[in-house]
């Protein structure tokens, strides 16, 4: 675990991020019910929808909230920029940016 190399660091620096946009731990077994590659996709994947209705776009088909959706870093890192591309259009989930 992290913990473990603290006694051995001479400068360490600790940081308060929201878990819902900065982390998505994959430390089990694809189907357990947290930290799981299934998790972090679906936390990215809420991520990235949330940032394509703050920028005013409108989701279509995302009923269950099932659907695999992401803007990629290439696009946008934190959301930004994304109003000029999504603003007052419909995207199709799932959707790739």
């Amino acid at each position: 675990f992290i913990f473990d190399v603290f006694p051995l660091s001479v400068n360490m620096a600790m940081l308060d991020v929201s878990r819902e946009e900065e982390f998505a731990p994959v430390k089990n077994a694809p189907g357990s019910s947290s930290d799981s590659p299934d998790t972090a996709r679906s936390m990215i994947s809420s991520l990235s929808k949330q940032w394509v209705k703050e920028a005013g776009g409108v989701l279509i088909d995302d009923t269950d909230g099932d659907d695999m959706c992401e803007v990629s870093p290439l696009v946008s890192y934190d959301g930004e920029g994304l109003k000029e591309l999504v603003e007052n259009k419909t995207i199709q989930c799932p959707f790739s940016l």
